[in-house]
């Protein structure tokens, strides 16, 4: 059974390197915001005035009166969710077939070798996702601002079987025609967060706005099912960009007995993107509003919080042109999240959570972490989650305050 190793990581690096390291950021409505992934994904109500972009641009204005300019320099993420093993498969599928291509004279039970293995990973898919984040946070009772970059990528692999092929005949005449495909994408985003508050006697409002500058990069990979390497998709030819301006905007409230809520609407203008047009085959990529609310409960010792995305994010809207029709909507998600953070010390921090998909996409998974502090001054957190072991996920980042 196919592990994420050291050695199978290897073959997501590249489009993790991407993400890591792109010359403009990138962002969707997922976050590797290691604080938040280790709480499951929660930060509507619970993101402090650095990660706030990441989450609910409200939040920029929630500081303490010792808060002064903080700096995010990185966050950095990455998850796999290869359920069925499929990329590690169609790369064996070129073994298998350069093993009976060798054959003189190859049987009907040689060729059925072969369709094993192309029903091995028929209908089958896998994600691979990665993102960094960078943020400068100058709070001002005036107007809190805080200048973000976000970087994510999303490669959604699957095999398109043509039917033709699961006959013998056509395995023993070499005249495959099957495919293997990569459809992905890659989203750049810097802009900056907006926010102020009003204090009421039962507790703190919060209200902001996220205008950003967005560039999506998709990427249509198609090639021969027995030549397909995963860390080939980077070619410029199986890519087309596009830009535009979008919109984050958040409230929030934090009551004075501890308890608070909040809400979060992001890419407010829906845009949609195609792929280029590669051996007939297309897709749009649709990047639409979400929304999500939040509460949650804090005190001296713990955060409590639950968040709920009230709409799916659809990815991949139509994949066109296959042999086998692909279920666009398996790249859907709506998260439902619910996590702790414990402070059994000033310089310390344990946080847990859950995550669930409620389009049923994804399976649920267990989140921990830390975060440990220097003096107040240095912050370093580290993150993990798990719901298998081919499917699992980790962010790391570094921050200052001053």
């Amino acid at each position: 059974m196919f592990k994420i190793t050291k050695n199978n990581m290897l073959k997501y690096l590249p489009i993790c390197i991407v993400a890591a390291f792109a010359t403009s950021a990138h962002a969707n409505n997922h976050s590797f915001d290691a604080r938040a992934l280790a709480m499951g994904g929660v930060g509507v109500s619970t993101a402090d005035y650095l990660t706030a972009p990441f989450h609910n641009p409200a939040l920029a204005a929630n500081f303490k009166e010792n808060d002064n300019v903080g700096l995010l320099i990185p966050s950095l993420g990455a998850h796999v969710n290869d359920p069925s093993d499929l990329i590690e498969n169609v790369e064996d599928f070129s073994d298998v077939y350069d093993d009976f291509k060798f054959l003189e004279n190859p049987t009907e039970a040689d060729a059925q070798v072969v369709i094993a293995q192309l029903k091995k990973v028929q209908g089958n898919y896998a994600q691979v996702q990665a993102g960094t984040q960078l943020a400068i946070a100058i709070p001002s009772n005036l107007v809190a601002v805080n200048l973000f970059a976000q970087a994510y990528a999303d490669a959604l692999v699957f095999a398109d079987i043509a039917d033709e092929d699961l006959d013998p005949s056509n395995i023993i005449n070499q005249d495959i025609n099957s495919q293997a495909l990569t459809m992905g994408v890659i989203i750049s985003e810097i802009g900056v967060s907006l926010a102020n508050s009003h204090q009421f006697e039962s507790g703190s409002l919060f209200y902001g706005a996220s205008p950003k500058y967005q560039t999506v990069n998709t990427i249509n990979y198609i090639t021969d099912i027995e030549n397909f390497e995963f860390d080939d998709w980077d070619d410029d030819r199986y890519q087309n960009d596009d830009s535009n301006f979008n919109l984050d905007v958040g409230i929030a409230f934090q009551h004075k007995d501890g308890y608070g809520f909040g809400f979060v609407g992001k890419n407010l203008i829906k845009n949609s993107y195609d792929t280029e047009i590669i051996e007939g085959v297309k897709g749009q990529y649709e990047l639409s509003p979400t929304y999500t609310v939040s509460a949650n409960y804090q005190n001296s010792y713990l955060v409590a919080a639950i968040d709920v995305q009230l709409n799916e994010s659809e990815g991949y809207s139509e994949i066109s042109g296959t042999s086998t029709l692909f279920d666009a909507t398996q790249d859907n998600q709506q998260i439902a999240a619910i996590g702790i953070e414990f402070f059994p010390d000033s310089w310390v921090k344990l946080r847990t959570g859950y995550q669930t998909d409620l389009s049923n996409n994804t399976d649920d998974s267990i989140t921990a972490g830390i975060g440990l502090s220097t003096f107040s001054l240095f912050h370093f957190d580290l993150s993990a989650s798990y719901s298998d072991e081919n499917n699992m996920g980790f962010a790391i980042q570094t921050g200052f305050t001053f």
